[in-house]
């Protein structure tokens, strides 16, 4: 390779990481615009990278993309969104379904379509078995442990699940859509959900509303995210071992201690100190400590979950997105 050949490769290789880098700010709004690259053997040969990579070098060429600690973008709207059909088969309703007379569901297990993408918990893909759960957790794989009067508040043997302020709630209406951006494959998540105890008016029906994105990297580390977007909060935070917060089945005395009891009479875990948690199937994680215990978060925040590529080690960050 002539010296000539070898400055052109590398400032190739340099216009290319400028070019990703762009890609990054205007997709986290950090600018309006793109540079386009013009001209020569640069722009040839950053064309030839980007579309199939020469030598086998695209490792040196990806640029990892991190969380940003700030509230990140959250859209109100379903437009190129699919609505799930709450009367398919893959629904599995427990509770009391239809419980207004207008298809608002109940104790259920809703499964969302994450159009071929994978998505690792606890060292397992489930990639085609990831489920909405209507009292606010995401769930994976089976759920058959879990019983309709327990199914209000996730025990941590119960199921594998991320909880997004689980409570005793229904689930008005889900859409979803499926996308790549760069090196990342995404479903997003519309979810419009109430407390169960304040359904009194119909705009209770409509009272918490999310923008979920599961977001998985395909290269690299190969880590994964649940991202969380608060578009309006129900009155409720959700249920955990707090004793400043009371729910509508009061308290009892277990063990000699005062506990919590939830809509179905029963303890609320020693354990759960967040409705924010992460169950592995066995324990919760306590990733999130304290947080959100009191009130759930307000209209605006957005608040990431960040994965291993297996799923198995996670993290909580309150007040971040993942810029793509």
């Amino acid at each position: 390779m002539y010296a000539s050949d070898l400055t052109h490769k590398k400032r190739a290789e340099a216009v290319f990481r400028n070019l990703q880098l762009q890609k990054e700010w205007f997709a986290s709004g950090k600018t309006i615009r793109i540079l386009g690259q013009k001209g020569g053997n640069d722009y040839s040969y950053m064309t030839h990278v980007e579309e199939g990579c020469i030598a086998d070098k695209c490792w040196k060429l990806y640029v990892p993309v991190y969380k940003t600690l700030t509230n990140g973008p959250i859209s109100d709207t379903s437009a190129y969104m699919t609505k799930i059909n709450f009367s398919d088969a893959s629904v599995y309703d427990g509770g009391y379904g239809n419980v207004v007379g207008n298809g608002y569901l109940d104790d259920a297990f809703i499964k969302i379509p994450m159009g071929g993408m994978d998505f690792f918990f606890n060292g397992i893909n489930y990639g085609t078995d990831v489920k909405w759960n209507s009292n606010n957790f995401l769930a994976f794989g089976s759920f058959t442990g879990i019983s309709v009067n327990r199914s209000v508040n996730l025990e941590p043997t119960e199921s594998k699940g991320i909880m997004l302020g689980n409570y005793d709630r229904l689930c008005s209406s889900i859409y979803y859509s499926n996308y790549n951006i760069h090196d990342f494959s995404i479903t997003k998540l519309t979810l419009v959900f109430s407390d169960y105890y304040t359904k009194t008016l119909p705009a209770d029906l409509l009272a918490g509303k999310l923008q979920i994105r599961l977001i998985k990297e395909n290269r690299g580390n190969m880590r994964q995210w649940v991202e969380v977007g608060v578009i309006s909060a129900p009155s409720s935070p959700g249920y955990s071992n707090n004793p400043t917060i009371s729910y509508p089945s009061g308290t009892m005395v277990s063990g000699g201690n005062t506990v919590n009891k939830d809509s179905n009479s029963n303890p609320i875990n020693s354990t759960k100190n967040s409705p924010w948690d992460i169950s592995n199937g066995s324990t919760f994680l306590q990733v999130a400590g304290s947080s959100y215990s009191t009130a759930f978060p307000v209209a605006g925040t957005t608040i990431l979950y960040e994965g291993d590529k297996d799923g198995v080690v996670w993290t909580f960050t309150p007040n971040a997105y993942l810029p793509v």
